[in-house]
């Protein structure tokens, strides 16, 4: 794995050659097989996961329902990271929809980085910010069609 494929990321895509790389010696990659759990609902989170490969689904269970898949992650995309900013349980559970490989970057590595690179923190925020908007529009997007849909039924 090199550097190289943090540039489709949209955390780091306004970062340059060097950054991309101080970022990618911060992580550790891990591979999961088809079904592994990477983590649970409610679990303590101490890292995100940027996809080099594979597919991870994000689910939730339900009483008497069972799973229910939220979305489905690609390559470039990125999970775990709302423990980036709140030290609280994980809100969902992540599987592996396939066999995959993820770079796993440890919350506190990456603070201490960003402390130490102002430049880079604020590309990485904004980047951040931009990303969290686009998933509430989809998921308000998501709900209107759902309310939608119960009217008329």
């Amino acid at each position: 794995m090199n550097a190289e494929f943090l540039k489709d990321v949209e955390l780091f895509q306004g970062l340059n050659d060097t950054q991309l790389a101080d970022i990618l010696l911060l992580g550790v990659v891990k591979e999961y097989a088809k079904d592994d759990v990477i983590f649970e609902e409610n679990s303590p989170g101490n890292c995100f996961y940027v996809i080099y490969s594979g597919a991870i689904r994000i689910s939730k269970i339900f009483d008497q329902m069972g799973e229910e898949a939220l979305t489905v992650l690609r390559p470039g995309d990125f999970l775990g990271e709302m423990s980036f900013f709140q030290d609280e349980p994980r809100s969902a559970r992540a599987v592996a929809q396939e066999d995959s490989q993820l770079l796993e970057i440890r919350n506190g590595d990456l603070k201490k980085h960003l402390e130490a690179q102002p430049d880079v923190a604020l590309i990485f925020l904004w980047a951040f910010c931009r990303t969290l908007s686009r998933r509430v529009r989809e998921t308000n997007e998501k709900f209107t069609a759902l309310f939608a849909i119960s009217r008329v039924f």
